[in-house]
């Protein structure tokens, strides 16, 4: 600001000091996205693992369930203190619009930059949920997986839902 004002003083034109503020402002962009990159780079070196901590087992009208996954407060305390020492923060902004839930995930740097990603779903109505527990439900599962995809970690564990994954690889594997 200071360049600025000495420049007003020494007589520059006002559209001189406009693109003058643009230009500081194209460099400080530039400066916090490259901060925001470098912590972020930082972070991935940690290696944090999120862990399946949660059991899901039951039986319906379709088969039984049985998989283990990790809970909204496992990957946020995962991921929460080396986010932090790296600088960052994150938030969810939720929305409803026709029949869908919305939700985004905004990871911000302390240099001012931030990124965000978003997913949507309809209200999860399984088992004998009310509607404000079935839109809760879908709101916590878009919170984990838009916290993960942002900061981009993974469950640690095996993903298989039971239907042959493991087989399927295997395959894939003896045929190179």
């Amino acid at each position: 600001m200071g360049m600025m004002l000495a420049a007003l003083n020494q007589g520059a034109q006002l559209d001189q000091i406009e693109k003058m503020m643009d230009l500081q402002e194209r460099w400080e962009h530039r400066e916090a996205e490259k901060a925001f990159n470098d912590a972020l780079a930082a972070f991935k070196a940690e290696a944090v693992e999120v862990l399946k901590r949660k059991t899901v087992d039951f039986t319906s009208q379709k088969g039984r369930t049985h998989y283990k996954h990790a809970e909204l407060s496992d990957v946020v305390e995962a991921v929460g203190p080396a986010l932090s020492r790296h600088g960052f923060a994150w938030s969810w902004k939720t929305a409803q619009e026709g029949g869908l839930i919305r939700v985004t995930c905004i990871l911000k740097h302390r240099q001012g930059h931030s990124d965000s990603v978003s997913l949507e779903a309809s209200s999860d109505q399984s088992g004998n949920k009310n509607s404000i527990q079935a839109i809760a439900s879908t709101v916590t599962y878009l919170q984990r997986h838009t916290l993960k995809a942002i900061t981009g970690v993974s469950e640690k564990g095996d993903d298989n839902d039971g239907n042959g994954a493991d087989s399927a690889a295997e395959e894939i594997r003896d045929e190179w």
